[in-house]
């Protein structure tokens, strides 16, 4: 019988908790070197708003677009599009426009942490960093603008398949679901029938380097250390 753990038998918040333990370079080294998925890695121009944010979690995407309307009645509509978020989620907005405008804030992340987001990936700017640092809520943006973004900028929908700025590709797909990791050295993007995949692989990887790591400390044979667990 199959005993292999499945996002069904494990919690989505205990998947979480165990990705915030690793770290992008262990999380990419799966994806290039044993999935053969290069490409999942998002712009180097994602930084978090502090060193020590991370991002982990599936995806509630939403999907913008240039607009030059002030349109409040529309405006309150796509504000109850958080009202479909589940916890624990990461909030994932396309560009959308060609503005440099804040299309993310403080009040933005206070909603929407309300109702189950536990940090945003904003391809485009955000504003009021002050505020987001002292909530302690993850979000990774590409600039940072006082820019607002109403009657610029506006969303057309969510839970669809969206693209962000990618580093080895133009763009990247997040589909809802897809699993979102970030921390400072990058963001990448592991679709959803592999979280579980990418997980574990990453814990035994990040085993080996915690053997190999003890190893080149001690002054052994850097040569020798890399045969027994190729990791250098």
């Amino acid at each position: 019988m199959d005993s292999t753990p499945t996002i069904e038998n494990l919690t989505m918040e205990r998947i979480c908790e165990r990705y915030r333990r690793l770290y992008a370079g262990v999380v990419y080294d799966v994806l290039e070197s044993i999935l053969g998925l290069p490409d999942q890695v998002l712009s180097h121009e994602f930084r978090p708003l502090a060193p020590e944010m991370k991002l982990a979690g599936p995806a509630f995407t939403m999907k913008g677009t240039l607009t030059s309307e002030r349109d409040e009645a529309g405006r309150h509509r796509r504000m109850k599009m958080v009202c479909e978020m589940t916890y624990p989620c990461i909030e994932v907005r396309d560009c959308g426009t060609p503005f440099n405008v804040a299309i993310y804030g403080e009040l933005s992340a206070t909603t929407s942490r309300a109702h189950g987001a536990v940090g945003a990936l904003i391809d485009g700017g955000t504003r009021d960093t002050p505020k987001l640092i002292e909530a302690n809520f993850p979000v990774f943006a590409r600039y940072r603008t006082p820019v607002e973004a109403f009657g610029r900028y506006t969303i057309l929908k969510s839970q669809v398949p969206v693209r962000v700025s990618g580093e080895l590709r133009d763009t990247v797909v997040v589909n809802p679901g897809d699993f979102i990791f970030g921390d400072v050295d990058g963001v990448m993007v592991i679709p959803k029938e592999l979280t579980l995949r990418v997980l574990t692989e990453c814990e035994r990887i990040a085993g080996l380097e915690d053997l190999a790591r003890a190893e080149f400390a001690r002054g052994e044979d850097p040569v020798e250390v890399f045969q027994r667990y190729k990791r250098f």
